[in-house]
């Protein structure tokens, strides 16, 4: 059975982009296009990673990492953030979020 990653970015061409070489590599893809939406997604299908693009509608990457790694259910989840962000303070605060 393929490794299921929630994708999570409010621009289409970067999920489109995204999600075809990730299911060129064998795994399933779900998206989600704002933060909020993928906070429900993690929650409801239990994805093995999550991708997550910071800059998002209705809730940040940040937001929506903190709130699944501070929660005993969803820790253990690997979230990755794709993002344009590169700034130290920006490094710093996705790793005290929780980012891996």
């Amino acid at each position: 059975m393929a490794k299921k990653i929630l994708l999570a970015d409010d621009e289409a061409d970067i999920v489109m982009l995204v999600s075809a070489r990730l299911k060129a590599g064998g795994y399933e893809v779900i998206s989600a296009t704002d933060g909020e939406a993928a906070l429900k997604m993690a929650k409801e299908q239990a994805p093995d990673m999550v991708i997550l693009d910071v800059m998002m509608p209705k809730l940040d990457g940040y937001k929506v990492c903190r709130l699944l790694k501070f929660d005993s259910r969803y820790k253990g989840i690997p979230v990755m953030m794709l993002t344009a962000r590169t700034q130290p303070e920006d490094i710093q605060l996705a790793t005290e979020c929780g980012a891996d």
